[in-house]
């Protein structure tokens, strides 16, 4: 079989078991597996695989019928420009959160600050701490996460663009590693933290429901970690020092309200591209 017929023929089965864009997953899975990009495909339609190819392609698309998301089978995902590392240990990148990497670097690049210290609660894959170091070439960044094997794929991405000098990794629960050592120099806290509620988990489409639980589920309303995290974040930050989370698009005022009852001062709600409210910044006195 050649490209050509192996796409169609890939097109027709994921749309059988209801994969939302057939075409275009047969298309990246395909490209990943002859290590070409995807105008290639095209530019190569007649040519003939091989069958281990054909073996091996065929297995990423069971797994891709099982709904199994494409970057977890591939094993990596783009994010702000870089490829990252990516497994079904950590939550994957999305597109929303790089609205508010961008606006971060913006922000300390027009504020001229270059030696920042970042701290990242729930590190996950590291988008976006690598994120934040590979364009803030003097920022110093700690990122914490309670799982370990969470932790081994953000290392991996870390080390993937030579940036251990810099950024640094710590197991442990929220703000506690840092509390205990009396860290109080904190330029920014920054955090994608578990925000779907309990009853909101019921409905995730089954791609979603893939990622790792404790990435996902927020508690009943979706609000405990902010509450323990904002209830956490004036013992590190500097004053006037920032915090910056991503939240659900119905949690802006409580979000908003834990806040300004821990003393946080000029807060601000940005939207995503669906014009949904989806981060909130603060600032610490």
């Amino acid at each position: 079989m050649n490209i050509k017929e192996v796409l169609l023929n890939t097109e027709k089965y994921f749309e059988k078991n209801n994969i939302d864009n057939p075409r275009l997953d047969a298309e990246v899975l395909l490209a990943d597996l002859l290590d070409m990009e995807r105008i290639r495909l095209y530019v190569n339609f007649d040519y003939p695989l091989k069958e281990e190819e054909i073996s091996r392609y065929r297995q990423m698309i069971k797994s891709r019928a099982r709904h199994i998301p494409v970057a977890y089978i591939t094993g990596h995902k783009e994010f702000m420009s870089l490829d990252f590392y990516i497994n079904q240990n950590v939550l994957l990148p999305r597109p929303e959160t790089e609205i508010l990497v961008e606006y971060l670097i913006d922000y300390f690049q027009e504020k001229e600050m270059e030696k920042v210290n970042i701290v990242e609660v729930g590190t996950g894959s590291g988008a976006i701490m690598v994120s934040l170091g590979y364009y803030l070439k003097e920022a110093r960044i700690l990122g914490v996460e309670i799982d370990s094997k969470a932790l081994q794929v953000s290392r991996k991405n870390i080390q993937k663009y030579g940036l251990e000098d810099r950024l640094k990794l710590t197991r442990g629960n929220l703000l506690k590693p840092l509390i205990k050592k009396s860290v109080d120099n904190v330029d920014l806290l920054v955090s994608n933290p578990p925000y779907i509620s309990d009853e909101e988990m019921q409905d995730l489409p089954s791609e979603v429901k893939k990622e790792p639980h404790r990435a996902l589920c927020g508690g009943k309303r979706g609000l405990d970690i902010y509450k323990k995290l904002i209830k956490q974040a004036p013992q590190i930050l500097k004053n006037r020092g920032m915090i910056a989370v991503e939240i659900g698009y119905r949690q802006a005022d409580h979000v908003e309200k834990i806040l300004r009852e821990n003393n946080f001062k000029k807060i601000e709600v940005r939207k995503d591209y669906a014009d949904k409210d989806r981060f909130i910044l603060a600032h610490k006195g």
